[in-house]
């Protein structure tokens, strides 16, 4: 039994001793990597102070603003490795303001929520963030977060940009959908917007119009409500339901799809265009700002549509102005569609200036970019000849 116990000790010995020694090997190995990875970090940082003092304007470049600073990394939206260094925020600031300019509201998404979480009262970077809500939320509920930027501590400078970036916004879109007769995305433009602010006279005016234009007297009545009945804005546009009720009785402007076009029936002045048929589809081709775009005709579409991938073929090559994003009723239900206005759209030899077009996925549309509605052909007296395969406009 000594002998057996002497044994068993002497392996619980050895065992010992071996686990020491790997353990010892593995600190050893561990503290090697460390230190190596740390100087090879120390190098990479001074060489990067070197690179800077002799190229001093090198980190100019905005694309390379932040993919150089060692303060920038982020494995994802929860985890920060390292904060923001505040002797950098004017580099962070350019980088915003480029990716801004060049639509890359994917690296904005990423990087602006990270920053304010650390810097929340950084007003510059407040103001980018509203500028980067208008594109790429509703129209309407950017102008309510700039409105919300009003309860912050601003100079007087910024509470000014502030409230005249609201008028503006809200003004420009009013006026724009009313002379692009687009009365239902005007209508759920107004709506959020006079929830915030009952009292404005101008918003109610522009709901109110809205609903009359859609023949929808309860509601119109509804918003008028808290203005004079007697109040001659407010007639003006109870008037408008009379005469649309007494335009009833015409001829539908549908019946002009059908009719062909004789020399008699012929009116003076006008345009003969040669269009693609496609089964009971027309196709229109025109120039888009100078961009050749077939449209299908579509009498049912209040504003022009063009489709997504074809915009994006023409976009950087065209100049257009942002108007902002709505929801619009698709045969697959409410899609958020982003409206620009282009300079022109020509068919032919006549043309429609300053035009919104809605930016839509039409991957259905296979012989078309896109759809030609009405805030195009109510500009003219048009018919098409569904027998020759032509359209008419004067």
């Amino acid at each position: 039994m000594t002998k057996m116990h002497t044994t068993l000790l002497l392996l619980l010995i050895a065992s010992l001793v071996i686990n020491i020694y790997q353990y010892t090997e593995r600190i050893d190995t561990t503290t090697i990597y460390v230190s190596e990875r740390d100087t090879a970090e120390g190098l990479d940082s001074e060489r990067e102070k070197s690179s800077e003092q002799e190229n001093p304007g090198a980190n100019n470049n905005p694309d390379d603003l932040l993919a150089r600073d060692q303060s920038y990394q982020i494995e994802s939206k929860q985890h920060i490795t390292k904060k923001f260094s505040l002797d950098r925020r004017e580099a962070y600031l350019a980088q915003v303001q480029h990716w801004l300019a060049a639509q890359e509201y994917a690296k904005i998404d990423e990087f602006l929520p990270l920053y304010l979480r650390q810097h929340p009262q950084d007003i510059d970077f407040l103001l980018l963030e509203a500028e980067y809500i208008i594109h790429t939320s509703l129209l309407s509920d950017a102008i309510i977060h700039y409105q919300s930027l009003l309860s912050l501590p601003l100079s007087a400078a910024q509470q000014e940009q502030v409230q005249q970036t609201v008028t503006r916004l809200t003004e420009e879109t009013i006026v724009q959908l009313k002379q692009a007769n687009s009365w239902d995305i005007l209508a759920q433009f107004v709506e959020p917007l006079l929830q915030v602010s009952p009292t404005s006279r101008s918003l109610i005016l522009a709901l109110a119009t809205a609903y009359a234009r859609q023949q929808q007297a309860n509601l119109m009545e509804n918003v008028l409500a808290s203005i004079r009945y007697d109040d001659p804005q407010a007639m003006r546009i109870r008037q408008l339901i009379e005469r649309t009720d007494q335009s009833i009785t015409e001829p539908n402007r549908d019946s002009r799809l059908s009719k062909p076009l004789s020399d008699s029936s012929r009116l003076s002045g006008g345009t003969r265009i040669a269009l693609q048929k496609y089964g009971d589809q027309y196709v229109v081709p025109t120039r888009l700002s100078g961009h050749q775009v077939n449209f299908l005709i579509d009498t049912g579409a209040s504003t022009t549509v063009i489709s997504r991938q074809k915009f994006k073929q023409i976009f950087k090559t065209t100049v257009t102005k942002f108007v902002g994003q709505f929801n619009v009723q698709t045969a697959n239900g409410t899609v958020r569609s982003p409206m620009y206005q282009f300079a022109s759209l020509e068919i032919a030899n006549v043309r429609v200036k300053n035009i919104n077009i809605m930016v839509l996925p039409l991957d259905e549309l296979a012989y078309s970019d896109g759809l030609l509605g009405m805030n195009f052909l109510r500009e003219f007296d048009f018919r098409i000849d569904q027998q020759n395969a032509q359209l008419y406009l004067r």
